[in-house]
């Protein structure tokens, strides 16, 4: 052959291998170029294993099944193409059947398919060796030099072609990894936002809360028609119910480490499958679980619980319009992490409520069926963990949430005042509190306990009563404009007042910094609200005997 129909050749392989940065596409492109303008209809393509120690067929035309077998997976410098991997060098063979580089494991089939001539070129980019490309013809006939240098020239334009779409995969899975973490810090900043704007409408709302809870205890203390009195416990029930909303508002906007012990991850999904036995029973949801040994998480044990809660909860829900369903939960070590794994056989998640799922007040199900506050809730909670949550569609159907806690040491927490009985002895309470309404149900529920209270409407004007009246207990909100609660303790300890001894702080907030910070310098006892009567009493006992 001349010259030019070889230049002729290499151009149309060239501008094949141009059009696309798909590796699969690239090396089926080049085989068909190849082989169709030059007649050879024997032909393969071996790239290197990422390890580097075998060659992987990737690409074929002419092979017999028996060939192809032999030739999928091959040794780096054994037999022909083999060698030409290792030294990166052109083999020519004139007779591949009886050559002695012919592998024994395909001799029998390069007999059967009748391959004489044989040539084998590495293919090369940025002087490394990619793989071999090998031409075979049915007659014994040793390829020419001029056919050798366009098989090599047409190596080294896969070489490029490959290099390109390795770099465009590469670039490509960068830019979605890219486009991932921007959502993520995106999603982040959102929940963030809206954390902190929870935050401060729940704050405001336990105070409004206080009052009615309180007012409602006072009513219940008094003789009523029955009717009343039921009534009034359907308030007391909503109440309690809005307290809870406010609660998990709270959970999920705080930026504060939780209260933290060992914790063993299988005890606490068996706590929550107890409480769930009997409606998943009714609805026929057949449960499996698989418990792993492994090591405790230091984590708040009550917060952890919520967070399985909620996730079993949606999956049960999940299965529930289909009358049956398997619940399954496995806690097991994965990578120095406890990892939790909640899956469902249900209908799955739709693709565009992936990314929303955990954002606050977004649900799927139907109104009044859930607030929208479990999922973010739960994501704050193993977020202030240090923990993962994520959930995935199932290949075989279904819904699996990951939960992932990383082992670890203890925090230092805050100590929350233990079960008491009520305080027996008539006190002299002070109540340092902004809100007068709040002020007024605490004091009215400290006189039903037999106690007098004296209110000051901000921290100075405690101080000053302070100073006048000898006082057993005082109850500060950490939380009033000018002087605060922690302000108003430090003032009284500046001043050498016993009453600092005996102060319990008050918040809506019990985790919030402030609250932190009070508790740490003093060690006082925290009432939080809204509060039950019981709890009152109980507090008071704690800090009448400091």
């Amino acid at each position: 052959m001349d010259p030019n129909p070889h230049l002729a050749i290499l151009q149309v392989v060239a501008s094949r291998l141009s059009r696309s940065l798909d590796v699969e596409e690239v090396l089926k492109t080049a085989l068909t170029a190849l082989t169709h303008v030059t007649g050879h209809e024997i032909s393969s393509l071996h790239l290197l294993s990422p390890s580097g120690a075998a060659l992987h067929l990737r690409g074929d035309r002419g092979l017999t099944d028996e060939l192809r077998e032999a030739n999928a997976t091959l040794p780096i410098g054994e037999g022909a193409i083999g060698r030409v991997a290792a030294s990166g060098e052109t083999l020519v063979v004139k007779d591949a059947a009886t050559s002695p580089l012919t592998l024994p494991t395909a001799r029998r089939a390069v007999e059967a398919a009748g391959i004489r001539g044989f040539v084998c070129v590495p293919i090369r980019a940025q002087g490394r060796v990619l793989g071999t490309l090998s031409l075979g013809r049915q007659v014994l006939e040793a390829f020419t030099p001029e056919e050798v240098r366009l098989l090599e020239a047409t190596a080294d334009q896969i070489g490029v072609a490959l290099d390109n779409a390795r770099l465009y995969s590469e670039t490509r899975r960068q830019l979605e990894e890219l486009k991932r973490t921007q959502a993520q810090l995106i999603h982040a900043e959102r929940l963030a936002a809206i954390g902190e704007l929870a935050a401060g409408v729940a704050h405001e709302i336990n105070n409004p809360l206080t009052t009615i809870l309180g007012e409602i205890q006072l009513l219940l203390l008094e003789e009523l028609p029955p009717r009343m009195r039921e009534r009034l416990k359907i308030v007391v029930e909503e109440s309690a119910r809005t307290a809870r909303i406010v609660q998990n508002l709270l959970l999920f906007a705080r930026r504060y480490p939780p209260q933290s012990n060992p914790c063993s991850l299988a005890d606490s999904v068996r706590r929550v499958l107890d409480l769930k036995a009997y409606q998943l029973q009714v609805d026929n949801v057949r449960v499996v679980t698989d418990y792993q040994t492994c090591p405790p998480v230091w984590a708040d044990e009550h917060q952890i619980q919520q967070v399985l809660l909620n996730l079993v909860q949606n999956a049960h829900q999940a299965m529930r319009p289909r009358g049956h369903g398997v619940l399954t939960v496995r806690v097991k070590p994965e990578s120095g992490w406890a990892r939790i794994e909640v899956l469902d056989d249900g209908p799955g998640i739709a693709p565009e409520n992936l990314k929303r799922l955990f954002e606050p007040f977004f649900t799927t199900k139907a109104p009044g069926e859930g607030s929208g506050l479990g999922l973010s809730v739960s994501y704050g909670i193993v977020a202030e963990h240090n923990g993962r949550l994520w959930a995935e569609n199932r290949a075989d159907g279904g819904a699996a949430f990951y939960v992932e806690l990383p082992f670890g040491g203890p925090s230092r927490t805050v100590e929350a005042p233990p079960d008491v009985v009520p305080s027996v002895r008539p006190l002299r309470v002070l109540v340092v509190e902004d809100e007068d309404r709040v002020a007024h149900v605490i004091s009215n529920l400290l006189k039903n306990l037999g106690h007098t209270a004296t209110m000051a409407l901000d921290g100075a004007d405690g101080i000053a009563r302070a100073v006048a009246t000898p006082f057993d207990v005082v109850i500060v909100d950490v939380k009033m404009p000018g002087m605060t609660g922690h302000e108003f303790w430090q003032e009284l300890v500046a001043r050498g007042l016993p009453l600092a001894r005996r102060t319990v702080f008050m918040s809506g907030n019990q985790r919030s910094p402030e609250m932190a910070a009070a508790v740490a310098d003093s060690g006082a006892p925290i009432l939080g609200k809204p509060f039950t009567v019981q709890e009152l009493a109980a507090v008071l006992r704690v800090a009448v005997q400091r």
